[in-house]
C-alpha cells in the first residue's frame, strides 16, 4: 500500500513539474500583456490595463505591428491553401493508381521535407532576383507552400488509402465519371481529412521565419513572425509588455481557427490514426 501511494505522489509530482514547465511561461505571458511594468519577473500585476495592446497602434520604424498580422494572415491562407489543393489532389492519384517508380517518389517527397529551409533559401533568393519576386507576397506564398507540400501530400495519401474505394466504385456504376465520383464521394467522405491537412499546414506557414525574412526586405511586407524581432530595441532593451501583448494577438488566429473547426479535426486525426 506505502508503495503505491508513493508512486502515485511521484506521478502527480511529475506532471506537476511538466504542467508548470510549459503554462508557466504561458501564464507570464498573458499577465505582462495587461501589466504596465512588464519585465522579465514572473508577477501579478497590481492593475490590469490595456495599454500595452494600444502601443500596438503605434509604428515600429514605419510599420504598424497590426500590419504585420495582416501579412501573416495573406501569407499563411494562401500557402496553406494551395498546398492543400496540390497535395490532395496528388495524393488521390497515389492512393488510387500505381505505376513506375511510385515509391521512389514518395521517398523523395520525404527528403524534401526534411531539407532545412535555410538549404535552400540562397538558391531561391538567386532564383527570385531573376524572377522579380523578391520583395512580393507572391514569392514568400510559393516557396512556403512548396516547403509545406511534401509534408501535406504524405498525409493526404494516408487518408485517401483508408477510404474505401468500394464507395467510388458504386457510385461509378450509377453513372458517375472517375472525376464525377472523386468530386461528389471521396471529397464529401475526405472533408476530416482535408481540414486536418489544411490547418496543419496554415499553423506551420503562420511560424515560418528563415524564408520570409530571407525574402521580404520590406518590413511593410513581413509576417508577424519576423517582425517580432522589431521589437527587441538597441542595447538589448525589449519592451516586455506590447512584445507579449504582440505575441497574444499572434497566437489568437490559429486558436481561433482551431475552434472554428475542432469537430473535423478530430474526426481527420482519428482516420489518420486508425489506418
Amino acid at each position: 500500500m506505502e508503495r503505491n501511494v508513493l508512486a502515485y505522489v511521484l506521478v502527480y509530482l511529475f506532471l506537476a513539474v511538466v504542467f508548470a514547465f510549459f503554462v508557466g511561461p504561458l501564464l507570464w505571458l498573458f499577465l505582462s500583456a495587461f501589466d504596465p511594468n512588464a519585465s522579465p519577473v514572473f508577477e501579478i500585476p497590481s492593475h490590469f490595463t490595456l495599454d500595452n495592446f494600444k502601443k500596438l497602434l503605434v509604428p515600429v520604424g514605419n510599420v504598424i505591428p497590426l500590419q504585420w498580422i495582416l501579412n501573416s494572415l495573406i501569407i499563411s491562407l494562401s500557402a496553406a491553401t494551395i498546398a492543400t489543393l496540390v497535395s490532395v489532389i496528388s495524393a488521390y492519384v497515389f492512393a488510387r493508381y500505381t505505376f513506375k517508380g511510385q515509391g521512389a517518389m514518395l521517398t523523395t517527397f520525404v527528403i524534401l521535407r526534411l531539407v532545412p529551409p535555410i538549404v535552400i533559401a540562397l538558391p531561391i533568393m538567386m532564383l527570385y532576383n531573376w524572377w522579380g519576386l523578391i520583395n512580393t507576397y507572391l514569392g514568400a506564398i510559393l516557396v512556403i507552400a512548396a516547403l509545406i507540400t511534401p509534408f501535406a501530400l504524405l498525409i493526404a495519401e494516408s487518408f485517401f488509402r483508408s477510404l474505401p474505394v468500394e464507395y467510388e466504385e458504386a457510385a461509378m456504376v450509377d453513372g458517375c465519371s472517375r472525376l464525377g465520383a472523386f468530386m461528389r464521394v471521396t471529397l464529401h467522405l475526405a472533408i476530416p481529412g482535408i481540414t486536418t491537412i489544411w490547418l496543419l499546414s496554415f499553423v506551420t506557414a503562420w511560424s515560418q521565419f528563415v524564408i520570409p525574412l530571407m525574402i521580404l526586405k520590406n518590413p511593410a511586407l513581413m509576417p508577424a513572425s519576423v517582425g517580432l524581432s522589431y521589437f527587441f530595441g538597441e542595447y538589448g532593451r525589449v519592451d516586455y509588455g506590447r512584445l507579449s501583448a504582440f505575441s497574444l494577438l499572434f497566437s489568437l488566429p490559429v486558436i481561433i481557427i482551431f475552434l472554428s473547426i475542432q469537430k473535423y479535426l478530430r474526426k481527420g486525426i482519428a482516420g489518420l490514426v486508425s489506418r
